[in-house]
């Protein structure tokens, strides 16, 4: 089959190649550097021709290689390489298409003091230049810096950060760059890379051309600009817009449909899922390594692309939002292999979760990793499977209700959520004997592993993203059944569900551990303490209006180490409506107003489980105008309920009957209902 011509050692002559490598196309890619070459793919069908060529040498080679078509991917402000290959197509009659990479527009705006000022040319940016003072940094490469050298006492003045090529470097210094001022590196560089290194040099200065999202522009400028170094762009002449130019995603479908037979197109596109372990490179598995040399497009949070993308020439892109994901690969066709990068294992507390489905269309690989929770917990020598794991990162959790359950919990803390407010929390529950172990900056040379109890790390400061072990002495495990003894709360003159009436109104709910309950009337907040209790991962609302009772509620709370329990001061239906939706309600007192009640919660969630105690025949009104209004609810159950208690009687006992109290119980899931 007879193949294609490739100029250019950029990002979209590299990609171009990468498209079609181990497929029968035949491919010469011509490169100026070795540095150029070794970034191309090598497989049996593409071959690399190393050395500058000028308008005579392209005609001959091109004419010996009897390739179809030219692809000319160059440099955008190679303007004469350009017009060379298209002159010395031109006469042996072989097809050309100008690859253009997209540029992005200039915002002439600066921040702060720092400006920016375009140039057409090095030549009229060298003259402004010499009109300033200050160091500059220039990051237009090593072809054009001998104009640079025009720029008075550009020699303490400049500072030049070029590829690690070691024939570039020489010529740098033989121009007259001072040693120290040469920097030889291998982008693409972050914006706070960028910044760091103009604030490390003290740069005035930073000299950038346009080239595009794959040349870091934008990165530069916002680094340039935060760094307070004023910004010149090197605007160069517009690249021709014309019937032979092509973006790369353009010159990859319109080869696939010309140059290779059905059987041959590349393979379904891969995307990989790459456990990036806590954040040293060192921990990477080999295979992830691997992996990462391979794909095309690097994907992850920026904290997590900077591991990545040590020692890689590779594009990437700063997301993590599932549906952004999405259409970054949908709209960029060019990148075959993406790895979407997450911290830890993806298997573990990850961004991951849920991706692979998102991704049908696509050859899914994953790549699992060493979570953060799994390296501090080896650090300790404490097995994995003794542990609760859990995670603050991105969501609120009940985590006092998981270490007052579990005699150790290992957590990932996020942004909402910080150690000093934990041990707060502890000190305020007396829980004061739980140990707690806070790991920071975990794999990295300044790690940090600090243990303690609540009240000696409440005034410490850790990382955001840390990871922190706690250990429970007094953990009570998971509790079977309901009924904690009266005797336990503490008490007042306001009324209270006691613990025969409160076991079977429970028993009724049909909770789960990751329930939402509203307590209404709660009264003292026995019903919302048990209920909180057991409910370990979920949230309990206890609504009350009585200041007496809103203070036992909260005394209750206190003592029972009840964080997941809070207190909601209001009326119901009034001060329900921007409570969470719930998936239980218990009424215990409805202030005469519970079809209202009814009625609000029925328009939050149709599936909610009622339960209710009555004790007056005014409310048995309200329930048949409940039934009228809401048919699903006309198979109500009702349990009435006659405990009677021993009393002393002289030398004897006797029977002492309570009033007796309605269970009420309606709606729910069905699996709530049959129990």
């Amino acid at each position: 089959m007879a193949g294609i011509v490739i100029f250019g050692g950029t990002t979209e002559g590299r990609k171009l190649a990468e498209a079609f490598q181990d497929t029968p196309l035949q491919i010469q890619v011509c490169v100026a550097t070795q540095y150029g070459a070794s970034l191309l793919p090598h497989c049996p069908n593409i071959k690399i021709q190393v050395g500058r060529m000028e308008e005579a040498a392209m005609e001959a080679y091109l004419r010996e290689w009897e390739a179809e078509y030219c692809f000319d991917a160059t440099h955008p402000y190679a303007t004469c390489v350009t017009e060379n290959i298209r002159t010395a197509c031109k006469r042996i009659g072989l097809p050309y298409f100008r690859v253009l990479r997209q540029t992005e527009e200039i915002d002439s705006k600066g921040v702060g003091e720092a400006q920016v000022y375009v140039k057409p040319d090095i030549e009229e940016a060298v003259a402004f230049l010499n009109q300033t003072q200050g160091v500059i940094l220039i990051t237009t490469g090593s072809k054009d810096l001998k104009q640079y050298t025009a720029i008075r006492e550009y020699q303490k003045r400049c500072f030049v950060r070029i590829l690690p090529d070691l024939s570039a470097l020489t010529q740098c210094q033989e121009m007259g760059f001072a040693k120290s001022h040469l920097i030889g590196m291998q982008g693409p560089f972050t914006e706070a890379f960028n910044e760091a290194l103009l604030k490390q040099i003290g740069a005035k200065w930073m000299v950038t051309k346009n080239a595009g999202k794959e040349g870091g522009y934008q990165d530069k400028c916002e680094a340039a600009l935060h760094a307070g170094a004023n910004l010149v762009v090197i605007a160069g002449a517009p690249q021709p817009s014309q019937t032979d130019s092509l973006s790369l995603t353009e010159a990859i479908a319109w080869l696939t449909q010309r140059s290779l037979p059905q059987h041959c197109l590349p393979s379904k596109r891969q995307v990989s899922l790459i456990g990036m372990g806590p954040g040293s490179p060192a921990l990477l598995t080999q295979e992830a390594q691997e992996e990462l040399a391979k794909c095309d497009v690097l994907i992850g949070a920026k904290r997590v692309l900077l591991t990545a993308l040590q020692g890689k020439d590779k594009p990437f892109y700063d997301c993590y939002q599932k549906e952004e994901i999405l259409l970054f690969l949908q709209k960029h066709t060019e990148y075959r292999r993406a790895a979407l990068v997450y911290s830890g294992d993806i298997g573990f507390f990850s961004g991951a979760c849920g991706m692979a489905e998102r991704l049908a269309d696509y050859e899914v690989k994953v790549f699992s990793g060493i979570s953060t929770p799994t390296y501090l917990l080896n650090k300790l020598h404490i097995p994995l499977d003794t542990v609760k794991s859990v995670s603050c990162h991105a969501k609120q959790i009940p985590l006092l209700s998981y270490i007052k359950h579990h005699q150790k919990v290992c957590t990932l803390l996020g942004e909402g959520i910080s150690v000093s407010e934990i041990a707060q929390k502890l000190r305020w529950y007396h829980m004061e004997d739980v140990k707690i172990t806070v790991g920071e900056r975990l794999s990295y040379p300044e790690e940090r592993i600090v243990t303690g109890y609540p009240e000696e790390l409440g005034n410490l400061t850790f990382e955001k993203l840390s990871v922190a072990l706690f250990e429970n002495p007094r953990a009570i495990g998971n509790i079977l059944g309901f009924g904690i003894a009266d005797s336990r709360f503490i008490r007042g003159s306001v009324p209270m569900t006691k613990q025969d009436i409160r076991t079977l109104a429970l028993s009724r709910l049909r909770l789960q551990q990751d329930s939402i309950l509203y307590d209404i009337g709660a009264g003292t907040g026995s019903v919302a303490v048990e209920a909180a209790l057991q409910c370990e991962e979920g949230q309990i609302y206890a609504i009350e209006k009585n200041p007496e009772a809103i203070l036992l509620i909260k005394e209750n709370k206190q003592h029972f180490q009840a964080d997941n329990l809070e207190v909601v001061v209001g009326e119901a239906p009034d001060c329900i409506l921007s409570l969470p939706i719930p998936t239980h309600v218990f009424i215990g007192g409805s202030g005469g107003r519970l079809q209202d009640i009814i009625r609000s919660v029925h328009d939050k969630n149709t599936q909610v489980r009622f339960v209710l105690t009555v004790v007056t025949l005014e409310t048995w009104g309200q329930l048949e105008q409940i039934k009228a209004e809401f048919p699903e609810y006309i198979d109500m159950e009702v349990i009435q309920v006659n405990i009677a208690r021993s009393r002393p009687l002289g030398r004897y006992h006797s029977m002492g009957a309570d009033n007796p109290v309605s269970i009420i119980c309606f709606g729910g899931r069905k699996e709530q209902i049959d129990g």
